[in-house]
């Protein structure tokens, strides 16, 4: 067997502060916005835009999780779980695109289904403890709950009673480019999205699928961190985890800002100009969707 590649001393450079301090404030600018213009009536329907700050706030706290798994300060980076939390990332850009190419029926799917899990949740629960009195208060308020939810969102009676005669089902990444033969159901995305997002999901979605699944790949990344000695480029594994993250975020801040028809930010350009100039699959994607969506500022 022939020698492994020797170990890199040199730790690879990342503008880390030069690129979270701009992101950081795209988020907690947008995320306000976007609460000001629904609750003043500019961005109508609200239940949909309402669902749309929900993505954007729950994409900046799963990247503010992985800075935080990867900070320096931890005894050692988990990788691993920032990983994991990064095929999240990507997922929530692919449902804030399958939301958004057609509105009014996939916000329905969405919240059918939501409705579905809670109620099917609700059952087990009530099945098997219903009788013990320390969870009647919860029941109760859970029943309630599911009452208050049924009515928001229109569901008809004979779904509210037998949830699972809804037959609502959110895409996974594969279905929303591919389609399920098997349900006779095209491709979710269509035209440039699709193209977009496919993208990402060959690249990314198959390693994380596996190591958010714990096998070999997640073996591999968790017996490097306890053993960082055996890296060939010490800390490169980190800094691939957190730009990638930055970029899935990015991605999703462009979708609000063109989507929302909101001036155009040049905090939002700066980022990208970051981001190209420290990875290639950033160039890729600013061609593929970006420059010309936030150059015209017309959705697509």
């Amino acid at each position: 067997m022939g020698e492994f590649p020797k170990w890199k001393h040199e730790l690879p450079s990342f503008p880390f502060a030069v690129i979270n301090t701009p992101l950081t404030s795209l988020t907690e600018y947008y995320r306000e916005h976007l609460r000001r213009d629904v609750r003043d009536s500019r961005l109508q329907p609200p239940d949909y835009w309402v669902t749309i700050r929900g993505f954007l706030i729950s994409a900046t706290q799963t990247y503010s999780a992985i800075c935080i798994l990867l900070a320096d300060k931890r005894p050692k980076p988990l990788m691993l779980q920032a990983a994991i939390l990064c095929r999240s990332l990507l997922e929530t850009l692919g449902n804030l695109l399958v939301l958004t190419q057609a509105p009014k029926s996939r916000m329905r799917v969405l919240v059918r289904e939501g409705y579905k899990n809670h109620a099917l949740t609700y059952r087990r629960l009530a099945s098997r403890y219903g009788k013990i009195p320390k969870w009647k208060e919860y029941l109760d308020v859970y029943e309630k709950g599911l009452r208050l939810g049924a009515a928001q969102i229109h569901l008809s009676r004979a779904w509210a009673r037998n949830p699972t005669l809804i037959p609502d089902r959110w895409p996974t990444p594969g279905v929303a480019i591919y389609g399920d033969k098997r349900r006779n159901l095209p491709p979710l995305l269509r035209g440039n999205r699709r193209r977009f997002f496919k993208e990402f999901y060959d690249f990314h979605y198959g390693r994380q699928s596996e190591q958010a699944h714990q096998r070999a790949s997640a073996v591999g990344v968790a017996l490097l961190v306890e053993n960082p000695e055996e890296q060939w480029n010490p800390g490169g594994g980190e800094s691939n985890i957190v730009s990638t993250a930055m970029l899935f975020l990015t991605c999703i801040l462009s979708e609000i800002e063109i989507l929302g028809k909101f001036r155009p930010h040049p905090k939002l350009r700066e980022v990208w100009t970051y981001l190209q100039q420290l990875d290639d699959e950033a160039k890729d994607v600013w061609k593929l969707r970006y420059r010309r969506l936030l150059k015209t500022s017309v959705y697509a």
